[in-house]
C-alpha cells in the first residue's frame, strides 16, 4: 500500500508573501530533494491564520497544523519532522 505525501501548503497572501512566504517558495533551493520528494507542496492564496493571529507571517499548513513565522530553517525542520512522522 502506497502511503500518503505530507500535504503543505504554503501562504502567499499579501501580508506572508512579502514578510518571508516568498522566500519559502523557493523550497527546492534550500530542502533536501529526498524529503521533497515525500511532500506534496503548493501556495495558498490564503490560509486564514492571520484573521486570528496577524502578527505571525508566514505561514505554512502542514497535515492540517498551521505553523507561524515561519522561516527557511523552521520550514526544512518542519518538513523533516513531518516525513519522518509519517513514515
Amino acid at each position: 500500500m502506497k502511503k500518503e505525501k505530507v500535504q503543505v501548503k504554503i501562504c502567499v497572501g499579501t501580508a506572508c508573501f512579502v514578510q518571508g512566504g516568498s522566500d519559502l517558495l523557493l523550497y527546492n533551493d534550500f530542502v533536501d530533494p529526498a524529503i521533497i520528494a515525500e511532500c506534496e507542496i503548493e501556495g495558498s492564496s490564503c490560509l486564514n491564520a492571520c484573521k486570528a493571529d496577524g502578527a505571525g507571517a508566514p505561514y505554512v499548513e502542514i497535515n492540517g497544523v498551521i505553523h507561524s513565522k515561519v522561516t527557511q530553517e523552521k520550514f526544512c525542520r518542519l518538513l523533516t519532522e513531518a516525513v519522518k512522522n509519517n513514515a
